[in-house]
């Protein structure tokens, strides 16, 4: 039955009807709560290069699309190195609607040119980014 105090209910005995209320459910699970298995490490070069790909002005959307990571990482990432003073707030809305769109084609298909590149610096085989 539910009244206005929550699950309540109904004891009737031959003793008493009184209203009880329910106890508390106990939700015990027979096995540990699972762990995010889709979760790995960065990379020591990976937020590094998010970094410099923010400061080439591409956009988050396009880091965490080719970098296979969550746009939340990403911004998470770049979040923290504007507050540590590595990088300044890039705001893009301020361009006109077209040319963002434009450009943006132009960025995208420039990045998996280079991908190969930026692949090689983040596992460390080269010093510099491309």
């Amino acid at each position: 039955m539910k009244s206005s105090w929550g699950n309540v209910k109904i004891v009737t005995s031959k003793y008493d009807t009184l209203v009880y209320g329910c106890p508390r459910k106990k939700y015990t699970r027979s096995h540990p709560y699972p762990t995010n298995t889709n979760r790995f490490n960065p990379l020591p070069r990976e937020k590094a290069a998010i970094i410099i790909l923010r400061k080439k002005g591409y956009p988050i959307n396009m880091i965490s699309k080719v970098l296979g990571r969550s746009t939340s990482f990403v911004h998470r990432t770049l979040r923290t190195a504007i507050t540590r003073l590595t990088l300044r707030v890039i705001d893009m809305r301020k361009l006109p609607s077209r040319t963002r769109t434009y450009t943006s084609g132009f960025r995208w298909r420039k990045l998996l040119s280079l991908w190969s590149a930026w692949e090689q610096f983040i596992l460390g085989e080269t010093d510099r980014p491309p």
